[in-house]
């Protein structure tokens, strides 16, 4: 095909030969497994969900949620929102000691990052501990089913090693080492310019294509198909109802829809220390700029060792409450991530990084972050009325619960 293939060559190994291994390279998931037999493979690792970087999430619910209800009584029980198509609940105070308590998901949202290690105790169950000691039960959430309980792979020696789920013991998250060797998995980085504003940090397109090296697959508006490494792209810009790309060469040409281009585009995934991770849907996206990634990256040592939740929540009639607390009745670590959606784009972001959050109309909330930036997120329970409130620990063992409907403005520390 005209050389194309060689010239892609030549494209990536210049690439990359101009970003020598160091810190950078240091964001990619790098662990020991250990086996049931004790044999141990370590190395860089894939986990099942497709997850390759530290900044990647996993989605797990906990085993259970119900000792959270003891803090409220049956009146409160009553009043929080059942979770949306749910199954209508018998809310008769009687039926809480037959344990139907209200259901809804409880799920686990933290980065690779923030891991120590992860023991499987089931076909698809695991103990999560994280590296401030704590640790929680897990068990598959019904929209990730594919993150527990499914082979990993483990590279190793520049090959790889499929692992099946039922066969590991232990999975110890370690420091990547910035060698050489990881040098041709150079990240894909760059500015995605959405309908709210541009967004600058790595990239997953399509949701898992995340290196230079990876194909961007297209049809042109002749339907004849075109297959481009990253590497070798200056510029994707939507228009209309096509894609215009841009080549390094110059070249230019227009794009009809694709797997990787248009509605069937899972979205693009942008993942930066300043705010979390954005899922960018493809309605919400413009444009997208390549870059040379930054001198320095996020190791696995950079990552904070997680802190309890720790508020002070102002409610409606002005009263005042300070100290750890369980946001949503879910949340406990700053490590945990809070959801929220702005018009297309899905963040996800750690409490480390919130300063402030203030309910605003009912179905949405103004958070705050940490560089003083401001969103206004909705949908999520995190962020609009199906929040189910928060219960702050004070002195002397006693606790105040605070239903959302009461919430002026919660400042963490």
């Amino acid at each position: 095909m005209r050389g194309i293939f060689l010239y892609l060559l030549l494209i990536v190994v210049t690439f990359l030969a101009g970003h020598p291994a160091s810190a950078q390279y240091q964001g990619y998931i790098y662990a020991e497994v250990v086996l049931k037999n004790k044999q141990t493979y370590t190395g860089p690792l894939k986990w099942s969900g497709g997850q390759r970087l530290w900044s990647d999430v996993l989605s797990v619910t906990k085993s259970t949620n119900k000792d959270i209800f003891k803090y409220l009584d049956g009146s409160q029980i009553k009043r929080l929102p059942a979770e949306a198509g749910g199954k209508e609940l018998n809310w008769k105070f009687t039926s809480l000691f037959e344990d139907k308590f209200p259901q809804r998901k409880n799920e686990i949202l933290c980065r690779f990052g923030d891991i120590d290690f992860i023991h499987v105790t089931g076909a698809d169950q695991a103990q999560i501990h994280f590296r401030n000691g704590s640790k929680v039960r897990a068990i598959p959430y019904r929209n990730e089913a594919a993150q527990l309980g499914k082979s990993i792979v483990v590279y190793v020696d520049g090959d790889s090693k499929t692992i099946q789920w039922n066969d590991i013991s232990r999975v110890n998250f370690k420091t990547t080492p910035a060698v050489p060797a990881l040098r041709r998995w150079a990240p894909l980085y760059g500015t995605v310019v959405t309908t709210s504003g541009p967004l600058t940090g790595f990239v997953q397109w399509n949701r898992y294509k995340y290196l230079v090296a990876h194909i961007l697959n297209g049809v042109t508006t002749s339907r004849q198909p075109v297959s481009y490494a990253f590497a070798y792209i200056a510029r994707i810009e939507k228009q209309q109802h096509h894609v215009l790309l841009q080549l390094r060469t110059g070249e230019n040409m227009l794009l009809g829809e694709s797997e990787d281009l248009g509605k069937a585009c899972k979205g693009i995934v942008v993942t930066h220390p300043s705010y979390g991770r954005v899922l960018v849907e493809w309605k919400a996206f413009r444009s997208f700029t390549p870059q040379p990634p930054p001198s320095g990256g996020v190791s696995y040592d950079d990552y904070p060792v997680p802190d309890r939740l720790y508020a002070s929540v102002q409610t409606t009639d002005n009263r005042r409450y300070e100290g750890p607390c369980v946001f949503d009745l879910d949340e406990d670590w700053n490590m945990e991530l809070l959801d929220g959606n702005q018009d297309g784009l899905y963040y996800q972001i750690p409490f480390y990084y919130i300063s402030r959050i203030r309910p605003f109309r009912q179905h949405y909330s103004q958070v705050t972050l940490k560089d003083n930036s401001t969103l206004l997120l909705g949908s999520a329970n995190d962020v609009s009325e199906k929040n189910w409130g928060l219960i702050i620990w004070l002195p002397d063992k006693k606790y105040q619960y605070i239903p959302w409907s009461q919430v002026k403005e919660i400042s963490f520390r």
